[in-house]
């Protein structure tokens, strides 16, 4: 039998803030603590941040991270002659970002049980920022499937269900846990499980950071579901989401005098009118850019093409690159007032006109050698600035 190694204070006790401990390892601005409070990282839950207080002075923590040697905390402080091995210090953690993760974390297990349950979909990858949870599911699910799910999973919060932390060895989780846990099979030393209820409702290996109860999580909202992905809110954040989604509802309701089923109906046709238009102007496009020579003019032997297309977007354009001819530079006003160049010249490209346009104009923009734009709202004959960059 593997001997257990010491227990870290983020899993024996995780709502506890701050300890006062001694350095045991430095490395540059880096050290290794006696006693590891700060969660590293992993499983899609982020790194603890905090602070560090040496001789009264108190220092940021920026990163908590772990290697082969065990848990290291990069600090700001700049005089690496400041940490000594053997050293006292006073950890302090940032508390409101350390409990966002947590209830986000143990939001992510409830949801992912109920996928399991009730779809057989499995949960491929978890990431969570503060208050927020992103997860990428094995399977397509529908909006109706989704919101029955959350409707259960807030059900089981209300309810106040327990969160248990369960660590064994690799032997005792071999011989009693393997075949009930929910997930991947874990091969650490000691092994730390999730399980939800008393009677189990659920049971993942997971070395993340949770809360004691399901209670603290307040609720859990739907921000979107988009083919295998799955994006929620939890807590008061979530709770200012649907409030803040709600009253753009309303809104548009106002705007509208549609309600309810009769707004979808009219946003439905509105995107359908859309569509039509957009297919006919890649068409359009297209058919331009296939004979784009016949409009350019010479310019310091640049052939260039100005276009004001004020309906044509982005990925009008696109779709629409592949038909364009070789040797010819093409600068497209297109919708609000973003001014789109593209070059298939080998001796200058889009990136450089569009970085020279925004150097003198200090407008945002970016791109690529072949395709680049940058916004000329409020700015007066902006083809000239494009003239002004060939002719240099």
């Amino acid at each position: 039998m593997s001997k257990k190694k010491e227990v870290p204070i983020f899993w024996k006790n995780p709502y506890q803030k701050e300890i006062q401990t001694n350095i045991s390892s430095v490395k540059g601005t880096s050290i290794q603590l006696s006693q590891d409070l700060f969660y590293p990282g992993g499983g899609g839950q982020l790194f603890d941040t905090g602070s560090i207080t040496i001789d009264n002075t108190e220092y940021r923590v920026l990163e908590t991270y772990k290697d082969e040697s065990g848990i290291w905390y990069k600090t700001d402080i700049k005089d690496e002659g400041l940490l000594q091995k053997n050293q006292d210090v006073i950890l302090k953690l940032d508390w409101k970002r350390r409990y966002s993760f947590m209830k986000a974390h143990s939001a992510q297990h409830l949801v992912s049980h109920l996928l399991d349950k009730s779809l057989s979909c499995d949960t491929e990858k978890a990431n969570f920022e503060e208050g927020k949870i992103e997860i990428i599911i094995s399977e397509k699910i529908s909006l109706e499937q989704c919101l029955e799910i959350l409707e259960e999973a807030n059900s089981l919060i209300s309810k106040g269900v327990e969160v248990l932390s369960i660590i064994v060895d690799q032997e005792t989780y071999r011989k009693e846990y393997l075949e009930k846990a929910r997930g991947k099979v874990s091969h650490e030393d000691n092994v730390r499980m999730i399980q939800l209820g008393e009677k189990g409702i659920d049971l993942t290996c997971c070395g993340g950071i949770h809360v004691n109860n399901l209670s603290e999580i307040n609720g859990i909202f739907l921000e979107s579901l988009k083919e295998y992905t799955l994006k929620l809110h939890v807590d008061k954040q979530g709770i200012a989401f649907a409030n803040l989604q709600r009253k753009l509802m309303i809104e548009i309701e106002d705007i509208t005098t549609k309600k309810g089923t009769k707004l979808l109906e009219m946003i439905n046709n509105k995107i359908e009118e859309n569509e039509i238009l957009e297919e006919s102007n890649v068409s359009l496009l297209r058919m331009i850019f296939k004979k784009i020579k016949v409009w350019s003019e010479k310019i310091n032997e640049y052939n260039l093409v100005l276009l004001s297309l004020p309906e044509i977007d982005r990925q009008a354009i696109l779709a629409s690159l592949k038909e364009l001819e070789k040797d010819v530079f093409v600068a497209l006003l297109g919708r609000d007032e973003i001014l789109y160049v593209i070059s298939t010249d080998e001796r200058l490209s889009a990136k450089e006109i569009v970085k020279n346009i925004i150097d003198k104009t200090g407008k945002k923009g970016g791109g690529n050698p072949a395709f680049a734009q940058v916004s000329v709202k409020d700015i007066d004959k902006p083809f000239e600035l494009v003239k002004s960059v060939l002719t240099s």
